[in-house]
C-alpha cells in the first residue's frame, strides 16, 4: 500500500506540473503575440516620423543632417558705439547691433556706469 500512494503522489504532482507547463506555455503564447502587435505598431509609427524601421528596432540609415550653424564674430560693441549718432535710442542700437532690445539695453546700461552715455528725455546721449 505504501508503494501505491506513493505512486498516486507523484502521479498527481505529474499531472499539477504539467497542467502548470501548459499554462506557462499559454501564457508566453500569449504575450509574444502582444509583443508582435506592438512591434508593428512601433514599426508604424517609425515609419510615419522618421522612414522606415531597422529589424533591430533603430531608425533606419542616420539622422538627417542638419547644416552647422555660421560661426558668428563677436561683436565689437566700441566700433557700434562709434556709429552711433550724438542722440540714440535703444531701438537704434538694436537696429545698429542686429541684436535684440534685451542685450542692447546691458550694454547701454554698461555704457552709463562707464560714463560713456547719459539717459535724456528720449533716449540716450553720448557724453563728450
Amino acid at each position: 500500500m505504501p508503494q501505491r500512494a506513493v505512486v498516486s503522489v507523484l502521479t498527481t504532482f505529474q499531472r499539477q506540473a504539467s497542467k502548470t507547463l501548459e499554462t506557462l506555455q499559454k501564457a508566453i503564447a500569449q504575450r509574444e503575440q502582444e509583443l508582435t502587435a506592438l512591434k508593428t505598431e512601433a514599426s508604424r509609427w517609425q515609419t510615419v516620423l522618421h522612414g522606415p524601421a531597422r529589424v533591430d528596432g533603430a531608425a533606419a540609415g542616420t539622422p538627417p543632417r542638419t547644416r552647422p550653424r555660421p560661426k558668428q564674430r563677436r561683436l565689437d560693441w566700441n566700433a557700434i558705439f562709434k556709429q552711433l549718432p550724438a542722440r540714440f535710442t535703444s531701438k537704434d542700437l538694436a537696429q545698429q547691433s542686429g541684436k535684440p532690445l534685451a542685450q542692447t539695453y546691458a550694454y547701454v546700461s554698461r555704457w552709463m556706469k562707464d560714463k560713456k552715455v547719459r539717459k535724456v528725455k528720449e533716449g540716450y546721449q553720448k557724453v563728450t
